[in-house]
């Protein structure tokens, strides 16, 4: 058998090469690896001694009286009706009463609870479409104007972060009503719109409220 000749074995040296380059390489890596965590982990144990030191212990008794943060919400802005406000208003109600004497016969309202009657036979009839917000809107205005005359309340703009719409206040309080949007959602979700049942649920909140104030009031 002849031997072996080192120059049949010339295609096998760079290969050779490539291991010992890829084993420097190894060898840098792990010494740099080596270094950052030499240099980095004081660094590493100071941050985790700070956040220890920064967490804070109570007893029971320190927990119950504890006073937690609370994002502060800002105030919501009242504003009494401008000029253009109260046309708008003054033109949802002509809508209605053009809608009331043209379906119905009907020529007047008296801000009562039987006004509750001929709003009732608008939804009953189906003379408003579900789709028609802007008469829904309106429905809410003589809804509110009912609330107004028999609970003494005032129409108001009212205005927070989440936006702003015409409402109704109890004297100069924070208690209020939204009867606008009230039956343009119902009509949205399909929920069923009974005027007297409506008016009785706010009228409820309405007398709540004003014993809450009523309460503070007194010595």
């Amino acid at each position: 058998m002849n031997g072996l000749d080192h120059r049949d074995l010339h295609w096998f040296y760079p290969f050779i090469e490539s291991i010992e380059v890829i084993k420097r390489f190894v060898s840098m890596l792990e010494r740099i690896i080596v270094s950052f965590f030499i240099l980095c982990l004081p660094c590493l144990l100071t941050a985790d001694q700070s956040a220890e030191a920064e967490v804070l212990t109570l007893t029971p008794e320190e927990l119950a009286n504890y006073t937690f943060e609370t994002e502060q919400e800002d105030p919501a802005v009242v504003t009494a009706l401008n000029v253009g406000q109260q046309y708008i208003l003054s033109s949802q109600r002509q809508l209605v009463m053009d809608l009331l004497a043209r379906r119905l016969g009907i020529l007047s309202l008296s801000q009562s609870e039987t006004d509750l009657k001929a709003l009732q036979l608008l939804v009953d009839q189906k003379f408003i479409a579900k789709s028609d917000i802007r008469s829904w809107q309106a429905i809410g205005v003589i809804f509110g104007d009912i609330l107004v005359k028999q609970h003494r309340l005032k129409w108001i703009f009212y205005e927070d972060e989440d936006g702003s719409s015409k409402a109704l206040q109890w004297k100069e309080t924070a208690n209020f009503v939204f009867p606008i949007t009230l039956f343009s959602r119902r009509v949205q979700f399909n929920q069923a719109i009974v005027m007297k049942d409506l008016y009785n649920e706010l009228s409820g909140v309405i007398d709540g409220f004003k014993a809450y104030e009523q309460r503070l009031r007194l010595p």
